[in-house]
């Protein structure tokens, strides 16, 4: 079973069109053609989100949301404040999530299905929508050298990712995510689905539905995983394939200079030893552990926003001033 995340890189067509826009930015929506070569049928448009501000492009970011649908509206509107203080802002939505949910199927329910063939179609193609939207902001010179990366939950899982392999990212912030995809596929709630699949005996192979032989497998193998370079860990036959898909396999070789990781204190979303095994693959990064669960804090994108400014270095005074202008504008999303 194959996967490396690479594609080819090139000029890329694209379509956009102001969607609305506000005092001080403009918001629009981008369309092109997925440069990943797999996509399922559904999946095979890239779509961003643009926030742009009227003025000065001081600094770049890109948000990743969450596994399924509700939490993307919570994070668009991280665009128009981030954009008023000068950053231009992309909402990218992942394949497989959102508007982009392949044929006959559920909102992330992709990423998790128990299924290596279609997990690794659906990472794969996360990592390389990714890639290819920094190519296209960077094409159209809206990726400055000052950027931050914030992925939230599975977001924050495909950064782990990007993250090694993409030099021009500044500053990583990982936001209430985890590892390890055993825990992920048998323990979270957002997996039901799977492990109903196990007890009705549809899906077989790689020992997926076995999770004591699977926990222990990891167990054993994980010390090698760590010591290994990105190239061998996405070649390598001698260790459980999720392991080429999960965030824990590739912290180590992340630069921590550049990484933030939040911790949820009362996530029940993912479960504890998977988030503490991300967390302590992160060592050397700013980590922080808040009174949080894994969905409180998307009401209050206010924070967030000013964290991420703060991370960028716009001023304490100019930040404040940015955010607290209230935008008054017609909102197609919110209707």
């Amino acid at each position: 079973m194959k996967i490396d995340f690479m594609y080819q890189k090139k000029n890329i067509e694209f379509n956009s069109g102001y969607i609305f826009k506000g005092r001080n930015y403009r918001c629009s929506y981008i369309r092109f053609d997925s440069l990943y070569k797999n996509c399922a049928p559904g999946t095979e448009k890239v779509e961003i989100y643009l926030f742009m501000p009227k003025k000065e492009v001081r600094a770049s970011n890109l948000i990743l949301h969450g596994l399924g649908s509700r939490n993307v509206k919570f994070l668009l509107r991280l665009g128009p404040q981030l954009a008023s203080a000068g950053v231009s802002s992309a909402i990218l939505i992942l394949p497989g999530n959102y508007t982009r949910v392949e044929d006959r199927s559920v909102s992330g329910r992709s990423y998790l299905y128990p299924d290596m063939d279609i997990m690794f179609r659906f990472w794969e193609h996360g990592v390389v929508d990714t890639l290819s939207t920094i190519d296209l902001l960077e094409q159209i010179g809206v990726w400055k050298e000052n950027n931050i990366i914030l992925g939230y939950c599975l977001g924050g899982m495909i950064s782990s990712i990007v993250g090694v392999i993409d030099e021009r990212i500044n500053h990583l912030l990982f936001m209430t995510t985890g590892g390890h995809m055993p825990q992920l596929i048998h323990e979270s709630p957002a997996t039901r689905f799977a492990r109903k699949m196990f007890q009705e005996g549809l899906v077989t192979g790689y020992d997926l539905e076995n999770r004591e032989k699977l926990y222990r497998i990891y167990d054993e193998q994980f010390p090698e995983v760590r010591k290994m370079s990105f190239q061998e860990i996405i070649n390598s036959s001698s260790i459980h394939p999720l392991f080429k898909i999960d965030p824990i396999s590739y912290a180590h070789l992340l630069d921590m200079k550049k990484v933030t990781f939040i911790d949820a204190f009362f996530d029940t979303t993912l479960s504890l030893k998977s988030r503490k095994m991300l967390y302590d693959e992160m060592e050397g990064a700013n980590r922080k552990v808040l009174p949080i669960s894994h969905v409180s804090w998307l009401p209050f994108g206010y924070f967030m926003a000013k964290y991420m400014l703060y991370k960028l270095n716009i001023k304490e005074r100019e930040a404040k001033k940015a955010l607290r202008t209230r935008e008054i504008v017609e909102n197609p999303l919110e209707k």
